[in-house]
């Protein structure tokens, strides 16, 4: 199938743009970086990938890409000010609107965030993903009735990538997170690239649900105050 991912450079986008090739998937990148994925080992010589820099916030830099069959809005920010919405909100719908809305279509995923379900978190990130969440279910009446697709959204929890190596070094911060956390460690991005897989190509019902991925993480609305 044809597969579009955004924030494909790094963390869970690339995971994600991995796992696909490595099914025999043709896959398409966005990112305001470059290509980090062209020749990683493990992935097939006959797997397609194609990348683009572009700003997501900005539709006008968005390629022009027709076909698409399964599109992962995953590229976000956290950086607590209006770049927030302006990405991970706006940006995200930016994408969607071009390229969800075709014939194609087979299932769009929106990489959310339990603080979307909490309300931990940054204000201005809470809102953006608060936001997508919503929005998410939104996209999701509007493919059901036009073209019978599914569309969801995965609210993570904690992953392990270098976006949150900050608070996975230090101790005291890492030490109050795993105390809310029952399950005492976060995800891994090759977890949450499965998670990508399974609700966009295995599942084919399921539509309209934002999907608690956090651990059982427990709300503590102080715990995520950062100084």
């Amino acid at each position: 199938m044809k597969v579009l991912i955004t924030g494909t450079s790094c963390g869970i986008g690339r995971a994600a743009a991995v796992r696909f090739l490595s099914s025999g998937h043709s896959v398409t990148g966005i990112d305001i970086l470059g290509d980090t994925i062209t020749g990683t080992s493990g992935i097939p010589q006959e797997s397609s990938y194609k990348h683009y820099i572009a700003d997501i916030s900005r539709k006008e830099t968005l390629p022009d890409e027709d076909g698409i069959e399964i599109l992962i809005n995953n590229a976000g920010i956290q950086t607590g000010t209006q770049k927030d919405i302006d990405v991970n909100l706006i940006g995200t719908m930016n994408v969607t609107e071009k390229y969800a809305f075709q014939n194609k279509i087979r299932s769009v995923l929106f990489n959310s965030s339990v603080s979307s379900l909490t309300g931990n978190e940054f204000p201005e990130y809470v809102a953006s993903k608060a936001g997508v969440t919503g929005y998410m279910r939104n996209v999701a009446i509007r493919l059901a009735n036009m073209y019978r697709a599914t569309c969801n959204a995965l609210c993570f929890g904690g992953v392990t990538t270098d976006l949150n190596r900050l608070v996975m070094e230090d101790a005291e911060k890492w030490a109050r997170i795993m105390d809310v956390t029952p399950l005492k460690r976060w995800a891994t991005a090759e977890e949450a690239a499965e998670w990508c897989y399974f609700m966009t190509v295995v599942n084919t019902f399921c539509t309209g649900q934002a999907i608690d991925i956090s651990g059982g993480e427990r709300n503590c609305a102080d715990l995520f105050v950062w100084d």
